[in-house]
């Protein structure tokens, strides 16, 4: 396609077409594809889906099942609880996912993902803790924040001054307004193969759970879908080396780390009984503990 001066081809998704006809027409041709994956490459734009990769780590992860366009714009509510969980390794960028959670219908909904990348100064927790914050204040949201992730964030790694890690320094930034953040941790990371396990399980409805990922979480839905295991069951977070500056990081595994933690926490009492053997998937109600957290 040949473009005038001045013009620009800016790829969109079908939705953004304002003919509303031409949208049920497009859209109704593509529902008589049977190939899942075509279909949504074609509906959606999105070009990384793929059902299953049995050699990643997280093999129960189905793109058709778990991916939900326009998931945030259908599900967020700026009244209540909103979780965002840390990753604190600043390369290729720092990671936060934004999720709530519907204990009532059990529905996982993760919303977003914010990502402090280094060309914006932003991979490093007191500069995206203010942008985190302000994009907050924009959404007008006012249910309270939870404030989650990796225990080792508690280290004194971001300043040497005492008393002071990267959970102080976000709770700080968070603090000075209406969004009043509460700090929610495990003492200690969940070993790594049980809680890989865990959440493939709950991939397939664990203790009637259901886990809904909104489409532009790209990142995340590629740690999920390339995210290999050593044979030991852990993650093979391999380095590489990226090509403009020479540094090299782990491509894929944070944002699935984020998604780690927040399910262990969060859902601990499936978390608890998975660890303990019971792998039946029977249902158990939710104790009180879990809502404990979300009194704002």
């Amino acid at each position: 396609m040949e473009l005038r001066e001045g013009e620009y081809y800016v790829p969109f998704s079908v939705f953004d077409n304002p003919d509303v006809g031409f949208r049920q027409t497009y859209e109704a041709a593509l529902n008589k594809i049977s190939d899942q994956a075509t279909k949504e490459r074609l509906l959606y734009g999105n070009w990384d889906f793929v059902e299953a990769n049995d050699m990643a780590i997280y093999n129960r992860f189905d793109g058709a099942k778990h991916l939900i366009a326009g998931l945030k714009e259908g599900v967020y509510d700026p009244t209540k609880p909103l979780i965002t969980v840390w990753d604190f390794n600043v390369a290729p960028q720092m990671s936060v996912l934004a999720a709530q959670i519907d204990y009532d219908n059990k529905k996982v909904y993760v919303l977003e993902e914010i990502l402090g990348k280094p060309q914006d100064k932003e991979n490093n927790t007191p500069a995206l803790s203010r942008r985190v914050q302000q994009k907050f204040y924009r959404e007008k949201h006012i249910g309270g924040v939870d404030v989650t992730g990796d225990p080792s964030g508690l280290q004194r790694s971001t300043t040497t001054e005492d008393g002071i890690n990267n959970y102080t320094v976000i709770l700080d930034t968070f603090g000075k307004g209406i969004l009043r953040p509460k700090l929610k941790l495990m003492r200690k990371q969940p070993p790594q193969v049980t809680r890989c396990e865990f959440v493939n399980e709950l991939f397939t409805g664990y203790n009637g759970w259901a886990i809904e990922i909104d489409l532009k979480c790209r990142k995340l839905t590629e740690d999920l879908i390339y995210q290999l295991k050593n044979e030991d069951g852990t993650k093979c977070k391999q380095k590489v080396t990226d090509p403009k500056t020479g540094v090299k990081y782990e491509k894929y595994g944070h944002l699935s780390d984020c998604l780690d933690y927040l399910l262990c926490y969060y859902l601990r009492d499936s978390w608890y009984k998975f660890k303990s053997g019971d792998n039946s998937g029977s249902i158990i109600a939710t104790t009180p503990a879990v809502y404990d957290g979300f009194n704002y």
